[in-house]
């Protein structure tokens, strides 16, 4: 874990396994994944600046790539003031405030590039559309090269993270594919969330507790007690799990290990 990821985790209140929460450069990976859609923000002549939705793949180093027209007000943009940024936001529960939602500004630089047929092929693989004008004389291939990424998690938990850190991390990958996990645990078994954090999390006073995010290497709850709301991380006991279909199977490990601890006490 990152020394920034360390200051801002020390502002909150968070207790349990902390050190195998996902580092910042992880969760932007993760958030990106290998492509998607996003914000493109450049500038304008005048200084403002303008935001566009495109379509993007990413690098192997994490940098976006984008196929756009030469027609349109963002690459005359870039192409006179190459500084840019790509905004890219995660999901929301259902009756989830929005706000909550992960979330990264990745900024840098939009510049024209040759990218390999394999480049070509992933980006073509997430948009298939693409393919009807990526051969197109007035179409392009367009990388942002980032500076760094300005990621928010929530309330309290946010860094800037730089290129080297980006280009480094790997995406999680049992975060995609846990929505549906998360929201089982939040509607059906609230009391086996409870007994987690109590029992395994370090926080006994807990009155409630919700999953908040599942991740390859265990589960972070947003829990309540008398002394006010903490974050709590407990980690899975058989280590970081490497597909999504092995997540049902580690929580109800992590269940079956709090009701045990509890009979014991």
């Amino acid at each position: 874990m990152t020394d920034t990821n360390r200051q801002h985790l020390t502002s909150l209140r968070i207790v349990g396994d902390v050190e195998t929460l996902p580092t910042h450069a992880e969760l932007i990976r993760t958030l990106i994944g290998h492509g998607g859609f996003g914000t493109l923000t450049t500038t304008t002549p005048d200084g403002h600046p303008y935001g566009s939705l495109v379509a993007y793949s990413v690098l192997d180093d994490g940098s976006p790539l984008a196929c756009i027209s030469d027609l349109a007000e963002h690459t005359r943009f870039a192409t006179a003031h190459p500084a840019a940024g790509l905004f890219v936001s995660g999901s929301t529960p259902n009756g989830g405030d929005p706000m909550d939602a992960p979330r990264v500004s990745l900024v840098g630089e939009l510049q024209r590039c040759e990218p390999s047929a394999a480049d070509v092929r992933r980006h073509l693989e997430h948009h298939p559309g693409a393919a009807d004008y990526a051969d197109w004389p007035d179409f392009g291939w367009w990388k942002l090269t980032i500076a760094s990424g300005r990621f928010v998690g929530g309330f309290g938990i946010m860094s800037w993270v730089g290129a080297d850190e980006i280009a480094a991390a790997v995406a999680d990958p049992v975060v995609a594919g846990s929505a549906g996990a998360v929201e089982h645990m939040n509607v059906d078994h609230l009391d086996a969330s409870l007994s987690i954090v109590r029992t395994l999390g370090g926080l006994p006073e807990a009155t409630t507790a919700r999953v908040r995010d599942i991740d390859r290497t265990g589960v972070t709850f947003a829990a309540d007690a008398p002394s006010g709301w903490h974050f709590v991380r407990v980690a899975f006991a058989e280590g970081p799990l490497t597909d999504p279909t092995a997540v049902r199977s580690a929580v109800v490990a992590l269940t079956h290990r709090a009701r045990a601890e509890e009979d014991a006490s």
